[in-house]
Parts: structure tokens; C-alpha cells; sequence
């Protein structure tokens, strides 16, 4: 059984930690433990250009939870296939080389799990997210079918889900 890694993305320093802090919720609320033993693992990960693939290596699905602006409203989540990403899309990462990049350099390598999601969560300029058990409720249930389509099914995604206005203005 191939392990489904969950990898908060951040930094300690300058605030990028929302990414960290929800992988701690969700290790917290005891998400590794609705899977068989071992199956799903949750890690952070600082530094993502260097740090990222070999923390992916061996997974059968990745799910990488970063903080991102795009002009939506603070608390949105964005889920993206990383299938959906090209090499030209000219996303800036405050980490340098960032998850984009490596990415990239692991598809360039072909050294990528068969599955990566990226969970994109909307900072805005400003503190004004909602409290995070809120946005950990809008992530878990999209989390655990992502998990459990890739268990039962390799290579076959959910049907892409349409954002749905939650508390806060969060969405996914």
C-alpha cells in the first residue's frame, strides 16, 4: 500500500505558516486515523523547492496546503490538479523556489507521485481569515474523498467541484 502524504507548506518566519497550521488541524482532528494504519501521512514542509520532492517520494497521492494570493476573498479555498499547472504560468512563491518550481523540476524528472492536489487557501493582504476549525471544515470533506477515490482507484479524480460560498466567504 503506497502512503498518501498531506504536506502543510510554509515557513516559520515572516507569517507563512497557514499552510503548516492546517496541517497540524488536521493531524489535531485525527484525520490519519479514518485510513488504515500508516496509509495516510501528514508532514511539513518548509523550504518546498528543496524540501518538496523527496517528501513526496513513494506517495501514491500528495496533497499540498499552501496559503496563496489571488485577489479572492481572505479564506477561499482554490483546489487545483496539478495536472492544471504548466510550466509558463509564472506563479510567484515568496519561498523562492517554490511549490511551482518544484513541480515542474518533479514532472521534468519524473519523479512525481501519480496524484498531487494543491489546496491554495486565499491570505489577502490583511489577517482577516476565518478561525481555522472553519477552514479545516471546508477542507476535510473534499480531503478524504480525494483520499479514498485515489485508494480505490488510482488515476481517477473526483468530479471537479463548483466553489460553494461557506461561512467566512471561504469556498472550494
Amino acid at each position: 500500500m503506497n502512503p498518501i502524504r498531506i504536506l502543510g507548506i510554509g515557513s516559520p518566519v515572516a507569517g507563512d505558516d497557514l499552510g503548516w497550521r492546517l496541517a497540524e488541524a488536521l493531524e489535531r482532528a485525527g484525520l490519519p486515523r479514518y485510513f488504515p494504519a500508516g496509509m495516510v501521512h501528514i508532514t511539513l514542509c518548509d523550504r518546498p523547492g528543496s524540501l518538496l520532492l523527496p517528501a513526496m517520494r513513494g506517495a501514491r497521492l500528495a496533497i499540498l496546503l499552501d496559503a496563496m494570493r489571488s485577489g479572492a476573498q481572505p479564506g477561499t479555498l482554490r483546489r487545483l490538479d496539478m495536472r492544471e499547472l504548466d510550466d509558463s504560468t509564472g506563479l510567484l512563491s515568496s519561498h523562492g523556489f517554490g511549490v511551482a518550481e518544484a513541480l515542474a523540476l518533479g514532472r521534468a524528472l519524473e519523479e512525481l507521485p501519480p496524484r498531487v492536489f494543491i489546496y491554495g487557501i486565499e491570505t489577502g493582504q490583511a489577517p482577516s481569515l476565518p478561525p481555522l476549525s472553519d477552514l479545516v471544515a471546508i477542507l476535510w470533506p473534499t480531503i478524504i474523498d480525494d483520499i479514498r477515490v485515489c485508494m480505490k482507484e488510482p488515476g481517477v479524480v473526483p468530479l471537479a467541484m463548483e466553489p460553494k460560498p461557506k461561512s467566512g466567504g471561504a469556498s472550494l
